[in-house]
């Protein structure tokens, strides 16, 4: 399945990007990381990953998720993943990035731990 992206807007300054299908080496996965890499340019500093319907992450998939991190972390943003799957999260602890990488188990929890950041900064 082809990689799908859709933008959502979380009150007050959060945005979240839900990804379907496979995040994997290819032209889709090169256009969501220059919308988001453009987001970022135009002051995004929240950013939600959901991956609830991302069904594979190859090491280009995981490549764009870490360098996506490093762009939010040197413009002071915040990056969170939610929803991964089992394969996902098995890739993630072999490649040790969950010790890096704030993932939670679904998107309202990604969402609430923005805002909850937001009230105590």
């Amino acid at each position: 399945m082809i990689l799908a992206t859709e933008l959502f807007r979380f009150e007050p300054d959060i945005t979240g990007i839900s990804c379907s299908g496979r995040f994997t080496l290819g032209t889709r996965l090169s256009e969501t990381e220059a919308m988001i890499h453009s987001l970022i340019e135009q002051g995004l500093r929240k950013l939600v990953l959901d991956l609830t319907h991302v069904d594979f992450i190859d090491s280009a998939g995981l490549g764009l998720i870490m360098k996506i991190y490093g762009e939010m972390c040197l413009c002071g943003g915040t990056l969170r993943i939610s929803g991964p799957n089992q394969q996902a999260k098995r890739l993630f602890q072999i490649t040790r990035t969950s010790t890096i990488l704030s993932v939670d188990d679904d998107l309202v929890t990604s969402v609430e731990k923005l805002q909850e950041r937001a009230q105590t900064a």
